[in-house]
């Protein structure tokens, strides 16, 4: 997924992802989140700044309150 370095990504564009990972990848949504950390942080969750790091955050606690 492509990137603008200079906004701030949401919690929709997070949860958007996670669900790509889970299908395309048939991973459980710990290991998307491992996945996406490691790939599209590039191990650094705050690489993007506080807000998108806050948003991925949320996404993932959304998703896994639906479990």
């Amino acid at each position: 997924m492509t990137v603008n370095h200079s906004s701030v990504l949401s919690v929709e564009y997070f949860e958007s992802y996670f669900h790509l990972v889970i299908s395309s990848r048939n991973y459980e949504i710990d290991k998307a989140k491992e996945f996406i950390i490691q790939n599209f942080f590039k191990g650094n969750v705050k690489q993007y700044g506080e807000d998108t790091c806050l948003s991925f955050c949320l996404a993932y606690s959304r998703l896994t309150e639906r479990i």
